[in-house]
């Protein structure tokens, strides 16, 4: 198992380190991800949700969908947000890369802040603890987290387990344990920024919630177990089911949402439109060390 969150978390890495040759301004988002996809599966992994490219207001959520168009703008702060599993032991990490100065200070801090804080994990550390320590360094360098974006645990073929890891001095219990995957990810924004994000348009990634399949709709428990066979219930993203289906599965996917078999989610907006920084890195925690599995490679 450890073996696998390591070589999850290497393959992740490597492709993080690929995004800053990758993206650019003017850029289709659709070749992005795909060329970070494809690299991911080319070293040996598998993508634990599709590549997340969000832009300026845009804090996480926002993947290619089939013959997307959009492009990287011009000035944009980016966060690219990608995760590898092998045997569905998961790595999930995400930088920030942007094309202007006016965002380099929150940039910076974000970064070192994470960095920093990645030190002080160790089994029994209380979350309320861990946040308030994000949160009072994010004030000190200027900036502020945003209070509704957290960290997660993460267990075998499930990215979110239900353990939550909080940015800021929240009441929410918990603590670190031993022999546990977590993902750590402090979301910055301006001082003066709400610091909460909203939903906003459709992220074009779904979820499966429940393998059932449907009475009477042959191409609907088709779609069902093609999904459950290849992701489980990983994220996936609508493009690669049209890739597979053609682009009128897309219709069938916001059916099955309907259904309540499927989750879809929504683009993250940061409320007040301010433009978001973002870092993280997964951590395993033993008994005696907490290993950084993402870490940069030399």
């Amino acid at each position: 198992m450890i073996e696998d969150y390591l070589k999850a978390g290497k393959i992740a890495s490597e492709a993080l380190k690929k995004s800053f040759d990758v993206v650019s301004e003017g850029k289709k988002v659709l070749e992005i991800c795909e060329e970070l996809e494809e690299f991911i599966i080319k070293k040996g992994g598998y993508p634990a949700f599709p590549v997340n490219i969000s832009q300026n207001e845009e804090a996480a959520h926002y993947t290619a969908k089939f013959e997307d168009d959009k492009t990287i703008k011009k000035g944009a702060i980016v966060k690219v947000d990608l995760g590898v599993h092998v045997h569905g032991y998961i790595a999930d990490t995400a930088i920030t890369i942007t094309f202007s100065s006016m965002d380099s200070s929150m940039v910076k801090a974000n970064y070192e802040t994470l960095e920093n804080a990645l030190k002080a994990i160790r089994p029994g550390l209380e979350f309320y603890d861990f946040g308030s320590y994000i949160e009072k360094t994010a004030k000190n360098y200027g900036f502020k987290t945003i209070e509704n974006l957290m960290g997660h645990k993460l267990d075998h073929f499930v990215l979110h387990s239900g353990v939550s890891v909080p940015m800021i001095g929240s009441p929410l219990k918990g603590h670190f344990e031993k022999n546990s995957a977590y993902a750590i990810e402090p979301f910055f924004v301006e001082s003066s920024a709400i610091g909460f994000v909203i939903d906003g348009e459709h992220s074009n990634i779904y979820r499966l919630i429940s393998p059932k399949k449907l009475k009477g709709d042959e191409s609907s428990s088709n779609l069902i177990s093609f999904i459950w066979e290849k992701y489980k219930t990983l994220p996936f993203a609508s493009r690669w089911i049209a890739k597979e289906f053609g682009a009128n599965s897309v219709q069938i996917l916001d059916k099955l949402v309907k259904e309540g078999v499927l989750e879809d989610y929504h683009v993250l907006i940061e409320a007040g439109g301010a433009r978001v920084s973002q870092f993280e890195h997964t951590v395993y925690l033993t008994e005696n060390e907490t290993i950084v599995t993402t870490k940069f490679l030399d």
